[in-house]
C-alpha cells in the first residue's frame, strides 16, 4: 500500500507552513473558519431578508472580514443556499424533467421523419 506524500503548503489564512496532502488551509485555521461559518450561516438563517455584504455580515457576528471573503471564496454560502433552497432544488428537478422530456420527443421525432421519408421514397415502412 503506497502512501500519499505530503506536501508543504502555506496556509492562505494564517501563511504558516504546513503539510498537507489536501486543502491549502491549516487545520488551526480551518477549525476557526468553520466555526465563522456556523455563525454567519446561523445569523443568515435568521435575517433571510437582510440585504448584506461581507463587511456588513461581518460587523452583525463579530467576526474577521476577511475570514468571511475566504468562506465566500472557497463557495462555503453558494454550496449552502443551493442545497438548502426547496425552491431551488424544486426548479432545477423541473429543469431537468423539461430537458429529458426535449430529448425524448426530439429522439421520437427524427424516427418519425426516418419512417415518413422511406414511405414516401420507397413506398414502404
Amino acid at each position: 500500500m503506497e502512501v500519499p506524500l505530503m506536501e508543504m503548503h502555506t496556509c492562505q489564512v494564517c501563511n504558516k507552513l504546513f503539510a498537507s496532502s489536501g486543502p491549502r488551509i491549516c487545520a488551526a485555521c480551518m477549525k476557526r473558519l468553520d466555526k465563522v461559518y456556523e455563525r454567519a450561516r446561523e445569523y443568515l438563517r435568521d435575517h433571510a431578508d437582510a440585504e448584506l455584504n461581507a463587511s456588513s455580515l461581518a460587523e452583525a457576528i463579530g467576526e474577521d472580514v476577511r475570514d468571511l471573503e475566504i468562506l465566500i471564496a472557497e463557495g462555503r454560502f453558494e454550496r449552502d443556499t443551493t442545497a438548502a433552497d426547496p425552491e431551488e432544488r424544486r426548479r432545477q428537478q423541473l429543469l431537468s424533467a423539461f430537458q429529458k422530456s426535449l430529448g425524448d420527443s426530439s429522439g421520437s421525432a427524427a424516427a418519425d421523419r426516418r419512417t415518413t421519408y422511406g414511405r414516401d421514397r420507397h413506398g414502404r415502412d
